[in-house]
């Protein structure tokens, strides 16, 4: 009763909800904020990738001496009147020279930078997809867990029943060998009864503190707050089997959706890799000046000549080593990986719903008998008591009846806890855990 005391003390009023467990969990779990934080990595990127459009600026300057000039061979002979085939070796340039500069490159076509900035957007996609995944595994974690806390508290209260009921057979018991009108093996046996069912009492109290434990990692709440209030009981049109019968949405699946955009992402690769000897044209710049002197002197006047040029520039590539040869080859070859891996999901969740499936009706079977039996056999004890209070039975035959009474809550403890996760996982399946808690 001390027990029971401290495990009703908390505030009535003061309840924790489902959702709002799972807001807390996607708002503070660390591995939520790592698949946050990747999204935004991958917007960076492709921000990146769209930057490739910018104007290319640099600027040069070099000081350099010149310890041996180069020598051009120039065909004077061509400048004759009669031209001739005299070559003359000239040096051209001084011992000292100076170059500034600065070069602008616009690119105004290149289709391999338009190709990558969809591959960028499509990563971004991937990356929202793996945060959308975190958090819909996140939720049915929580909600197993939320589950199983409830399920739980429910079977420390009906601990507390059949202890008290326990004690009250072993009570009449006692008192009928005090009487003198049963053997002390039946005091004995009454209380074995009575001692069993607070074992369960207590492990039932066990497991609840462990899956509270649990819920505390996966959400962060306030660990006191979830030890000192009560929980609210999850909404009946979440797990309503009438209206949760639906096949398998694949398009709402998270690892359907990334398997989807990956399949994007390599076409999209494979045309990048045919762009990669399409022309690219650009704008290009220079402004820029020399300046030549015989000695060591960085400012002498009248050394210095501009330089400088505008025009489009055109690049063909024709051959590069730093692009895969049989590139398109290994992209045709991840296309088939993933079409064999939408095949295996897809046989997966199909297996994964027809097993699940089959355990729900197999546990509503179970379940509808052995609360009938669990129905009868309660009733039965209240007998066999008024029974053993009136003299008319032995307290052996009160005591198999109360054995068997926990054998039966026991095992509806258990299947009912079977089947709430059991919903939840079918729920899950399907796609539509997340989109009917978020109708709550």
């Amino acid at each position: 009763m001390f027990i029971l005391s401290i495990l009703t003390a908390h505030p009535l009023f003061a309840q924790i909800t489902l959702k709002e467990c799972i807001e807390s969990g996607i708002l503070n779990k660390a591995n939520i904020k790592s698949a946050k934080l990747d999204f935004l990595l991958a917007n960076l990127k492709m921000i990146e990738s769209k930057g490739k459009y910018l104007p290319q600026i640099s600027l040069t300057y070099d000081y350099r001496y010149n310890p041996i000039i180069a020598t051009q061979v120039v065909p004077v002979g061509q400048f004759n009147p009669i031209p001739t085939d005299e070559t003359r070796a000239i040096q051209f340039g001084t011992n000292w020279q100076q170059n500034a500069g600065i070069t602008l490159y616009q690119p105004i076509i290149d289709f391999s930078v338009q190709s990558r900035i969809k591959e960028s957007k499509l990563n971004e996609s991937l990356a929202s997809v793996d945060l959308v995944k975190a958090e819909s595994d996140l939720t049915f974690e929580i909600v197993k867990t939320y589950s199983s806390v409830l399920t739980f508290s429910y079977q420390v209260d009906e601990a507390i029943s059949d202890t008290l009921r326990s004690y009250q057979s072993y009570s009449i018991v006692n008192s009928k060998f005090i009487e003198g009108k049963v053997i002390k093996t039946e005091v004995n046996n009454a209380l074995i009864n009575h001692n069993s069912n607070l074992l369960n009492f207590k492990k039932a109290v066990s497991l609840l503190i462990n899956e509270k434990i649990y819920l505390y990692y996966l959400t962060n709440l306030d660990l006191e707050k979830i030890f000192d209030n009560k929980f609210a009981p999850i909404p009946l049109s979440l797990l309503d089997q009438t209206t949760n019968q639906g096949e398998i949405q694949f398009e709402s699946l998270p690892e359907f959706q990334r398997l989807m955009i990956k399949e994007q992402l390599v076409n999209q690769q494979i045309k990048t890799e045919r762009t990669k000897y399409n022309p690219t044209i650009g704008f290009q710049g220079f402004l820029g000046a020399n300046q030549f002197s015989q000695s060591f002197n960085p400012f002498l006047s009248n050394s210095w000549f501009g330089n400088s040029y505008v025009g489009l520039a055109v690049k063909l590539p024709i051959f590069s080593l730093e692009k895969p040869i049989n590139g398109s080859k290994q992209l045709q070859t991840q296309l088939q990986v993933i079409n064999f891996e939408k095949e295996e999901l897809r046989a997966e969740k199909y297996r994964s719903l027809l097993q699940i499936k089959l355990e729900i009706n197999k546990l509503s079977e179970e379940i509808k008998i052995l609360e009938n039996s669990f129905s009868l056999q309660f009733e039965n004890i209240r007998l066999y008591q008024d029974r053993l209070q009136n003299g008319q039975l032995a307290a052996s035959g009160l005591n198999i009846q109360e054995a068997e009474l926990q054998k039966l809550s026991n095992q509806l403890k258990n299947l009912k806890e079977q089947m709430s996760k059991a919903l939840i996982e079918r729920l899950y399946i399907i796609g539509n855990l997340t989109s009917n808690i978020n109708t709550l």
